[in-house]
């Protein structure tokens, strides 16, 4: 198994990035979004152990096949009895995964309460639990090659003197991105970077997401969308706050095309429709879920427009 995890976490032009490698800091294949990796994690965890291990590849710490296929080799030799021995080659396996899904109860506290915990907490967790990984904060400047948006990160070293005040000063008055780059000794550390970037960073809250339900990192409560792409039919090349306003739009267009169809007809079922339809929306005001909205979507599309 290989014992080295290379994390980067990025923000370039207001997009914050997350990369994920076995192999070095510019492999760039695995790629998530930060700011809703740990609330993915408490969907599948929030499960039972077992049936993580069948679930864990959806978790976007396990795009990389390698990791999959040294996990998968874990999960296939296991005894028969379910029980895993400290003499079997694959025991350390089968310990990280238990420990990763244990790491993701305190995280869970944080996600029910919306707050994060500080920073000095967090230094606190790390030194009880012994996490070793290391940070190297890099400065980026455009790639030389003609045409292309990429940047290339340069380490800077910072001596004794510099706090963690002062190296918040340091990116932001830094008018190029900065890279946070982790390198890590097991996938718990993963997880405890990932956070470790989301506290400096000053993403203190936690929100769940008024449309596809996960938990995202965000500066403030007021944010009700997640970053991520809507799960919503038709609609998931958008991110969810641009898909529900595409999506309102659209009910609205069809909700005026059965208003007129009812009105020209003169149907006596036009009052019943409004009020429904005015149920529907007081809901999706308060929650713009995917299930409200799709609700309101069957039911709209259930009413006649046309005569027979």
């Amino acid at each position: 198994m290989n014992d080295k995890y290379y994390l980067t976490i990025t923000n370039e032009n207001g997009i914050i990035s997350g990369h994920l490698s076995t192999i070095d800091f510019e492999d760039d294949k695995n790629c998530f979004n930060p700011l809703t990796v740990l609330g993915s994690l408490l969907s599948l965890a929030a499960t039972t152990k077992e049936t993580f291990k069948d679930t864990y590849r959806q978790h976007p710490f396990f795009n990389d096949k390698e990791l999959c296929q040294n996990v998968d080799k874990h999960i296939l030799r296991r005894n028969a009895d379910g029980v895993v021995h400290p003499s079997d080659p694959f025991y350390y396996d089968y310990q990280m995964l238990n420990s990763f899904l244990v790491s993701f109860r305190r995280l869970n506290k944080c996600f029910k309460s919306q707050n994060n915990i500080s920073l000095n907490e967090f230094e606190l967790i790390k030194t009880i639990n012994r996490y070793e990984f290391i940070l190297e904060i890099g400065k980026g400047k455009k790639a030389y090659e003609k045409g292309s948006n990429k940047f290339r990160y340069r380490s800077v070293d910072f001596g004794p003197h510099y706090s963690s005040k002062k190296l918040q000063k340091f990116i932001y008055k830094s008018k190029n991105p900065v890279r946070f780059a982790y390198i890590c000794f097991s996938l718990n550390e993963v997880l405890f970077a990932v956070w470790h970037y989301l506290i400096f960073h000053g993403y203190t809250k936690f929100n769940q997401c008024h449309h596809c339900g996960t938990y995202f990192a965000t500066k403030s409560l007021k944010a009700k969308y997640c970053t991520d792409n809507s799960p919503y039919e038709n609609y998931t090349h958008l991110e969810c706050e641009q898909a529900v306003r595409n999506i309102k739009q659209k009910l609205s267009r069809r909700r005026k095309t059965v208003y007129n169809f009812l009105y020209i007809n003169h149907e006596y079922s036009i009052d019943a429709f409004i009020l429904k339809c005015d149920k529907f929306c007081d809901k999706i005001k308060e929650r713009s879920s995917v299930k409200n909205l799709k609700k309101y979507e069957d039911f709209l599309y259930k009413q006649q427009t046309t005569k027979h």
